[in-house]
């Protein structure tokens, strides 16, 4: 049986995957940015994109997977 360190890490990339895939299908049936609605539905798609994101890096984290963040790379370059 795969271990459950591995289902979760695979549920939660499995779970910001389809968040950002729902903020893609927001914008390809976007039609009127001046509807007030637009900004309410985009804030609460990308505060599902952020939860997603963070769930998803708890979840390396519990796993042990740390890789370090582009930001933080040498910028000497």
């Amino acid at each position: 049986m795969t271990d459950k360190t591995i289902l979760a890490l695979r549920e939660a990339a499995a779970a910001y995957a389809e968040a950002v895939r729902t903020t893609q299908r927001f914008f390809d049936r976007l039609e009127d940015t001046t509807d007030p609605s637009v900004l309410v539905e985009y804030a609460n798609l990308v505060e599902r994109e952020k939860e997603a994101a963070e769930a998803r890096l708890d979840a390396l984290e519990a796993a042990g997977i740390e890789v370090p963040s582009i930001d933080e790379s040498d910028s000497d370059n």
